[in-house]
């Protein structure tokens, strides 16, 4: 016997799942390597000009502002679907 949180679940899993929420999960996951990328090379990398080191650190502020924005999105929009499921 299923309880109704685990089908509440089941139903939210369901609508991350789709194609244009996949899409998204994919972008922030692409956008979180890339903010790590650019971290780990502002870091690791010896001896690089201060201006370089700058220009990552601001690529990698500019690329997390994405990420949110794009994980918010997608949490809305999610969330919003499954809400609208429930009142039907």
């Amino acid at each position: 016997m299923e309880s109704k949180q685990y089908n509440e679940w089941k139903s939210l899993k369901e609508i991350y799942n789709t194609p244009a929420n996949l899409r998204l999960k994919h972008i922030a996951i692409v956008i979180g390597l890339v903010i790590s990328l650019l971290i780990m090379s502002g870091i690791f990398l010896p001896d690089i000009p201060v201006k370089l080191y700058l220009f990552l650190r601001g690529c990698a502020g500019l690329s997390a502002v994405a990420f949110v924005i794009i994980v918010a999105i997608l949490i809305y929009r999610a969330n919003a679907e499954f809400i609208n499921q429930k009142q039907k």
